[in-house]
C-alpha cells in the first residue's frame, strides 16, 4: 500500500446536480488560481434526480476527481460505463464505489459510504449503485483492512499485520478523507458553532458512527442539501491516552443550487492541504478551537451542550484561535486554503488585503443611512443614541391603549397585566416558595422513601429503575383487562435517572453534563439491545420542566413491538394536533435555543427521529404515556395510579427484568 510522503492539496466540491460543464469550469478556475491540486472529491450528488447521464458528454476533468453515490440513483448509462471500465466515467472522473477505501498512487486514502439512510432500507440488500445505506454496505467498509485491523495482504498473518501497524505512529492509523452523502449523528454535540450554522442533522445515519470511529479520518466531508458548516476539530487518543490525530468535519452546499430569497448561496467548495504521513513526520499539533471527541461517548444527546454558555476550555480555545488568526495576519503570512474573504467572498487573501476594502471603508458611518428615522424624535439626521430628546423619553412601564382592562385586577386604562401589582406580588411569592430538596425528592437516592426495590441497575452517574405503575401489564389479572402480553420479562418500562439532583437534562451544568449524558446514553444503548432480543424497540420521552418547586430529571423508555415502530411518530403528531401541541421543525436547534432554562417535551422514536415541543403553558404531564398507551391498546393504563401493584409484585417484576437486562449491561 502506497504511503504519503509529500504534501497533498485537495479540493472538495458540493453536489453539482448534473451541471458538469460548470463543475469542470470551476475546477479549472480554482486549480489555475490555487492549485495545482492532487485530487478533487465530489460529495453529495454528481447527478440530479432523473438524469440520463448525457451531461458527461466528452468532458475531460483537469484533476483526478472522485465521487460516490448520493441520495439519487446514478444514471443507467453511467452505471454501464463504470462496469465496463472498472470505475472511470470519463477522463479523470472516477467512481469510488458505494462503500470502499481507495489508496491513490500518492498515498491518499479515500473512504466513502454513499446513499441515504432509512430504517427500512437498512435491512435490504443493494448493489454498488444503490442510493440506500444498507447493512451489507456498512459491513463491507468495516471489514476493510484499514478499518478492521486485518492484514491488507490475504497471504499475510494477522500477527504480522499488527507488528507492521505498531511500527507506525498511532496518529497515522486511519484514512485521510471520509466521504458521506448523509451525516452521522452527534456531530453537533459539544460544538459551539452548530447553533448558528444554519444547517440541520435531522436526516442523519446512525450506522455511520461506527465507520467514523474506525476510520478516524483527517477530514470528514458530506454534502446533503443546502448550507455550509465547518465544525471544530476533535481528536483521537493514541496508546498513551493523548490526542494524536485530528478530524475536521465539513458540510458543503450544492454547486447547482438556487440562491435563497434574501440570502446568499452556501459555500460549495473547500480547499485544504494534507501534510505527509511518514514514520518520521511530527505528530500534528492540537488545533486552537478543538472540542472533545463527540464519537467517543456511546451516544450523545445532541442538544445537551449546544445551548450552554462557553466553558472555560471553550473560552480559552476561542481566545487562542483568535490570537492564532491575528498572528498569521500580522506576520504577513498567507491565509489557509479554506479561508474566504468576508468582503468579496473570494479565497487567496486576508480581509485587510481585500481590493474592495477601500470602497467599503470610504463610507461615512457617522451619519444614518438613507431611510433611517430616529424613533424618539422622528428625525433622519442622527442616530437614536445621539438624539437631543433622548432624556425626555418617558421612563417606566408603558401605558396600555385606551379601553385595555387588566385581567388580574380588573382596572381599566391603568397598566398591562405584566405590570399589575397583583401579578408582581404573586410572582414574588412564587419565587420565595421552598425549593424541593433531595431529601424530599422521589428520585433522589438520599430520600429514604425512594422505592429502591424497583431499581435494576446503578451506574456512577445514573441509575435505571422500573416506575411505579408501569404502563406494561405483567400480572395475568391486568393482562386480561386488554392489550397484549409483555414481550420483555418484567415489562421493561423503565426510567433512567441522574443520581445528582437536576430539574432537567438541559439544566445540568456543562462540567457535569458529559459524564452524566454519556452514561445515560450507554444505558439506552444496552436497553435497545435487550429489547431487540425480545422483538421489541424503545420509545423514549422526557418532560423537561423547570417548576417553582423544582423536580428531578429523568427519561422514560417503553418497549413496543418492532412492527409498531413506524407508527410512533404519526401517533404523537395526531395526538398532538388534538391537544394543540406543535412540533419543532429543527428539534436540535430548538433545544439549543432554549438552553438550560427552557421547558420542553422530547420524544425519541425507534428509528432515532427526535420530536420536540417547547412548553408554553399548561401541558398534560401524562401526554407521552397517553400516546404510547393508545398505540399499545393499554387505554385503561394511562393513569399510573391505576396501575400500582403490591411491593411483592413490584419486586418480582424487577427481578425478572434485571435478569433479562444483565447480559446487555456490564
Amino acid at each position: 500500500m502506497a504511503e504519503q510522503t509529500q504534501p497533498l492539496k485537495i479540493l472538495a466540491i458540493g453536489s453539482p446536480l448534473s451541471d458538469l460543464s460548470t463543475l469542470v469550469s470551476k475546477i479549472n478556475a480554482i486549480n489555475g488560481k490555487h492549485g495545482p491540486f492532487d485530487a478533487c472529491v465530489v460529495v453529495g450528488d454528481l447527478f440530479k434526480e432523473g438524469s440520463d447521464g448525457s451531461e458527461v458528454g466528452g468532458l475531460n476533468f483537469p484533476v483526478p476527481t472522485y465521487f460516490t453515490v448520493g441520495k439519487f440513483a446514478i444514471p443507467e448509462a453511467i452505471q454501464t460505463q463504470i462496469t465496463k471500465t472498472g470505475g472511470e466515467v470519463t477522463t479523470n472522473l472516477v467512481y469510488l464505489g458505494k462503500s470502499t477505501v481507495l489508496t491513490t498512487a500518492q498515498g491518499l486514502k479515500i473512504a466513502c459510504v454513499g446513499g441515504s439512510f432509512t430504517e427500512e432500507g437498512y435491512d435490504t440488500v443493494g448493489d454498488q449503485f444503490s442510493p440506500v445505506i444498507s447493512k451489507d454496505s456498512i459491513n463491507t467498509i468495516l471489514s476493510h483492512p484499514l478499518l478492521s485491523g486485518a492484514p491488507a495482504d490475504p497471504s499475510g498473518s494477522l500477527a504480522s499485520a499488527k507488528t507492521s501497524a505498531a511500527a507506525l505512529p498511532s496518529a497515522f492509523q486511519g484514512v485521510d478523507l471520509l466521504l458521506f452523502s448523509s451525516p452521522p449523528p452527534h456531530l453537533s454535540t459539544l460544538s459551539p458553532s452548530y447553533a448558528n450554522a444554519g444547517i440541520t442533522l435531522a436526516k442523519s445515519a446512525p450506522p455511520l458512527e461506527e465507520v467514523v470511529r474506525r476510520a478516524k479520518p483527517r477530514y470528514l466531508l458530506w454534502g446533503d442539501g443546502e448550507g455550509f458548516w465547518e465544525r471544530e476539530p476533535w481528536g483521537w487518543a493514541g496508546p498513551n491516552g493523548k490526542e494524536e490525530r485530528w478530524t475536521r468535519a465539513v458540510k458543503l452546499g450544492a454547486l447547482g443550487s438556487e440562491v435563497p430569497a434574501g440570502g446568499k448561496k452556501a459555500r460549495w467548495f473547500y480547499a485544504f492541504g494534507l501534510p505527509p504521513q511518514t514514520t518520521t513526520a511530527p505528530l500534528p499539533a492540537r488545533p486552537a478551537n478543538a472540542t472533545p471527541n463527540p464519537f467517543m461517548m456511546p451516544s450523545t444527546s445532541v442538544s445537551m451542550m449546544a445551548g450552554k454558555k462557553r466553558s472555560a476550555l471553550e473560552e480559552q480555545n476561542h481566545f487562542f484561535g483568535e490570537q492564532a488568526a491575528k498572528k498569521g495576519r500580522t506576520e504577513g503570512g498567507p491565509p489557509p486554503e479554506s479561508y474566504v474573504c468576508k468582503i468579496c467572498a473570494q479565497p487567496g487573501h486576508w480581509i485587510q488585503d481585500c481590493p474592495q476594502k477601500n470602497n467599503r471603508d470610504t463610507k461615512d458611518h457617522s451619519k444614518p443611512p438613507p431611510g433611517y428615522v430616529c424613533k424618539i424624535c422622528q428625525s433622519s439626521d442622527h442616530f437614536i443614541r445621539e438624539c437631543p430628546n433622548k432624556e425626555d423619553k418617558p421612563r417606566g412601564p408603558k401605558p396600555p391603549p385606551q379601553g385595555y382592562v387588566c385581567r388580574a385586577c380588573g382596572l381599566a386604562d391603568a397598566h398591562y397585566i405584566r405590570d399589575c401589582p397583583v401579578v408582581l406580588e404573586r410572582e414574588e411569592a412564587k419565587s420565595k416558595r421552598k425549593e424541593l430538596g433531595p431529601a424530599e425528592c422521589w428520585f433522589c437516592l438520599s430520600n429514604p422513601k425512594v422505592t429502591k426495590h424497583l431499581i435494576v441497575a446503578i451506574g456512577s452517574e445514573t441509575y435505571v429503575t422500573l416506575p411505579k405503575g408501569q404502563i406494561i401489564p405483567t400480572l395475568p389479572k391486568h393482562i386480561a383487562q386488554g392489550g397484549s402480553k409483555p414481550l420483555v420479562p418484567g415489562g421493561g418500562h423503565v426510567l433512567i435517572i441522574p443520581i445528582a439532583h437536576h430539574p432537567t437534562l438541559l439544566s445540568i451544568p456543562a462540567e457535569d453534563a458529559m459524564s452524566i449524558i454519556s452514561e445515560l446514553e450507554g444505558f439506552k444503548s444496552s436497553l435497545r439491545a435487550c429489547y431487540a432480543s425480545y422483538g421489541a424497540v424503545p420509545v423514549t420521552f422526557e418532560v423537561g420542566r423547570l417548576s417553582g418547586r423544582g423536580g428531578h430529571a429523568h427519561v422514560q423508555i417503553v418497549p413496543i413491538p418492532k412492527e409498531l415502530a413506524g407508527k410512533v411518530e404519526e401517533s404523537f403528531k395526531i395526538a398532538g394536533e388534538k391537544q394543540g401541541i406543535d412540533w419543532e421543525a429543527e428539534p436540535e436547534r430548538a433545544l439549543a435555543r432554549v438552553g438550560p432554562t427552557g421547558n420542553y417535551f422530547k420524544v425519541e422514536c425507534p428509528d432515532g427521529t427526535k420530536m420536540i415541543h417547547l412548553l408554553k403553558g399548561n401541558f398534560d404531564l401524562q401526554f407521552g404515556r397517553t400516546v404510547i398507551g393508545s398505540l399499545l391498546g393499554y387505554h385503561h393504563r394511562i393513569d399510573w395510579k391505576e396501575c400500582t401493584q403490591s411491593e411483592a409484585e413490584d419486586k418480582e417484576d424487577a427481578i425478572r427484568f434485571k435478569k433479562a437486562f444483565a447480559p446487555f449491561h456490564t
